[in-house]
């Protein structure tokens, strides 16, 4: 039973679940939609069997990159995170290699199956990419100020890019069948969604970054780990967090605005109360911060976050069902 609940914690289970979570509610509640309501067909580039392999595909990688984060930090965990399942000795780290490799090949086969399927095999080198840049940035990247914390923040946004390239292949093909003049609208008003919500994964990841290089800041100086924190102190990591907070809530600000002028106030409202009122809250937190417990509620907290994020999808679903 301590070795599963090492194995959940090594591949970050939850992290994995808000993904797969993520994933899916985009799909049924905002891409099929817009299938149904716009190009007026049932027609998709995934079946649910199809949809379920691209959500393990993705999960997969992921489970993979956290996997070879905590191989590469395994000699500063052992001091200063010694909770960690590979620290512990739940998992040695050969088992642990090959645990990684097993987790990501088996996301790009699928990868590459799916593109296969979809009539375009060459979307499975995205999933190399991927990979890849997972490996480069536990060796190297998170070792350079904010590249490693940017590599994250994209990859957090990448999958809602990765859905959205095998839905353009596939409205490509369909729009030449010259069967569905309404393609270009469908695929802007799909963009429209994907722009937000990885707009949004993106900013809340970076903060979220910052803020638990500042957590990590005694064990990434010891082991030479030169993160912005590192570099240039916690403070300066704090207000560059902070801005990038507001920065969100400047956005989420033109999309309220947007709802209010075209009635759609329960879904302002929904911004403006569970999204917007958090992140403020979580402002004023990093602002005060001064312990590594303080930045570990706030790291939780933007967690948190992401998932209300999310969350918005069914419950713009839902106003826009019970407004028809």
């Amino acid at each position: 039973m301590q070795k599963l609940a090492g194995f959940l914690k090594l591949i970050r289970a939850v992290n994995l679940l808000i993904i797969a979570l993520s994933l899916s509610l985009f799909y049924y509640l905002i891409l099929l939609p817009v299938h149904r309501n716009i190009l007026q067909t049932t027609l998709v580039p995934f079946g649910n069997k199809e949809f379920v392999l691209f959500v393990l595909s993705v999960v997969l990688l992921a489970a993979g990159g956290n996997v070879i984060n905590d191989y590469f930090d395994f000699e500063a965990d052992k001091e200063f995170k010694p909770g960690r399942p590979l620290a512990q000795g739940l998992m040695s780290l050969d088992a642990a290699m090959y645990l990684h490799m097993f987790l990501v090949f088996a996301g790009i086969g699928l990868g590459f199956y799916l593109g296969w399927n979809n009539g375009n095999f060459h979307l499975g080198y995205l999933y190399v990419v991927t990979a890849l840049l997972l490996y480069v940035y536990s060796a190297f990247l998170k070792k350079i100020p904010l590249a490693g914390n940017i590599v994250v923040a994209g990859l957090s946004a990448f999958v809602f890019v990765l859905l959205i390239i095998f839905e353009a292949d596939y409205l490509r093909l369909i729009h030449a069948s010259h069967l569905f003049e309404s393609t270009p609208y469908a695929f802007a008003v799909i963009l429209e969604q994907m722009k937000f919500y990885a707009g949004f994964a993106f900013a809340t990841s970076l903060a979220r970054e910052l803020v638990k290089d500042i957590e990590d800041h005694e064990g990434d100086a010891a082991y030479k780990v030169d993160t912005f924190a590192v570099q240039y102190g916690d403070t300066a990591a704090k207000w560059l967090s902070i801005g990038i907070m507001a920065a969100l809530v400047s956005g989420l600000g033109y999309y309220m605005l947007n709802f209010y002028r075209s009635g759609a106030i329960k879904d302002m409202l929904y911004l403006a109360f569970v999204v917007v009122l958090p992140v403020i809250v979580t402002m004023v937190m990093t602002a005060i911060a001064r312990q590594p417990k303080d930045y570990a509620r706030i790291s939780n907290m933007l967690k948190l976050i992401m998932l209300l994020g999310i969350l918005s999808i069914p419950a713009f679903y839902l106003f826009q069902q019970t407004s028809a």
